[in-house]
């Protein structure tokens, strides 16, 4: 599906009530999430990578340098266009098999949260320990035949947890997946 057929403001809120209260004392600038122009804030700091195949795109913000795809402290933002062609699933039942196999591989869910209509996405969450790390999962489907699957993990190792989950609450407070006034520009 090409990105120009995406109309109206795909934003993505993050229910703020899974993170800490506490607030950060870090600087963030605004990372635009290239090829689709949305924006998230980034600790200055970090680092950002992306890496898009086909239908699917990822984008990685973390503490540490990811060029070796690993990293302990991070966000990383899927987006799968196209998953009913991709997978013969719904956007919605891929994203249901998704947060089934992130509840079989935790060691520990620490709470979930049910659909919420945000309008373009429907969103659920999970929230887990998984050996030694705590891991927030967000995960969207597209409403009104929109056929995208989106999976933020934000996630660091237990003991890192209370230091950044207000950093994730920043980052992921709010973001904008696609700039769809760049789209409009096109005939």
């Amino acid at each position: 599906m090409p990105m120009r057929l995406l109309v109206g403001a795909i934003v993505l809120t993050m229910a703020v009530s899974a993170f800490g209260e506490t607030s950060s004392t870090l600087d963030f600038v605004i990372q635009v999430l290239e090829p689709t122009g949305g924006k998230i804030l980034r600790p200055r700091d970090w680092f950002y990578r992306e890496g898009h195949r086909g239908p699917t795109y990822r984008w990685t913000l973390s503490r540490e340098d990811s060029n070796n795809q690993s990293y302990t402290t991070g966000v990383r933002i899927q987006m799968f266009v196209g998953v009913k062609e991709g997978t013969g699933k719904t956007a919605r039942e891929f994203i249901a098999d998704i947060a089934g196999s992130r509840k079989k591989a935790a060691t520990k869910i620490i709470s979930a949260c049910g659909e919420q209509d945000q309008g373009v996405f429907t969103r659920i969450c999970l929230e887990t320990e998984e050996g030694l790390y705590h891991i927030l999962y967000s995960l969207f489907w597209g409403n009104r035949n929109l056929d995208i699957a989106v999976v933020v993990t934000s996630g660091t190792t237990k003991d890192l947890w209370s230091t950044y989950s207000s950093v994730f609450k920043t980052m992921m407070g709010e973001f904008e997946l696609i700039d769809t006034k760049r789209f409009d520009k096109q005939p």
